[in-house]
């Protein structure tokens, strides 16, 4: 595992911390909130030049269901952080206040429509590379011989961050903020500004397992088939 590969998945994981970071806006200032965003899309643009080999091969690569999905989800992500930045430029008060518009309360509920799904189809999208983070850190901590007792760990850690995503789902009422509708939910972070960031997190955690252990009972019912029909 190369020194490069490691700090790039260092700053995708940052692109996700920034993302949550932009949901807390009522915890920053307009400026502050800002700065977050233009550094969250440089580490986009950076993500997308370390893959721009990926791209030339798309096409070329052997289609299967897992691939397709991938492929899927990186267009729905492709589109949800264009909306994303076009919305921000529009509704900017400080960096970009030359291409603001005036009032444009629309935008406004458009740029946080797309900042949730932005992040939930993150949270897909590194389901579907988990194995890929799992390796990189298991090279980085020396861990080359399996362990039935780790990976006993960390698949109930796996269980409990969903059953915390779950509940964090519901405190945060993501759903209705996905479907672009109102809710009373109003974090207080004078009381509590780690859980709004724990929340989110675990929110992240129970997407990413549910598309990594989904994705693998999907390859385990392909597999099967097909060797049931080599001895049919």
């Amino acid at each position: 595992m190369t020194t490069v590969f490691r700090v790039r998945l260092l700053l995708d994981l940052i692109t996700v911390g920034l993302i949550i970071t932009c949901l807390a806006y009522w915890w920053l200032d307009n400026l502050s909130h800002e700065v977050f965003g233009t550094a969250l899309f440089a580490l986009v643009l950076g993500h997308n030049a370390f893959n721009r080999r990926w791209y030339r091969n798309v096409r070329k690569s052997r289609r299967d269901p897992v691939r397709t999905f991938n492929i899927f989800t990186i267009i729905c992500l492709a589109i949800a952080m264009l909306v994303m930045f076009a919305t921000s430029l529009l509704i900017s008060r400080d960096l970009f206040a030359f291409a603001s518009l005036d009032g444009a309360f629309a935008v406004r509920e458009i740029h946080m429509f797309a900042g949730y799904w932005t992040l939930l189809i993150v949270a897909i999208h590194l389901g579907t590379r988990w194995m890929v983070v799992m390796n990189t850190f298991r090279s980085m901590l020396g861990l080359s011989s399996p362990s039935a007792a780790r990976t006993i760990v960390l698949r109930a850690a796996a269980v409990a961050i969903a059953i915390w995503g779950v509940r964090s789902s519901l405190e945060m009422a993501f759903g209705s903020k996905l479907m672009l509708t109102y809710s009373l939910d109003m974090w207080d972070f004078n009381e509590n500004t780690v859980g709004f960031f724990m929340n989110y997190a675990s929110i992240v955690g129970l997407y990413a397992a549910l598309v990594h252990y989904g994705l693998g009972l999907l390859g385990a019912v392909r597999a099967s088939g097909r060797e049931n029909r080599q001895r049919g």
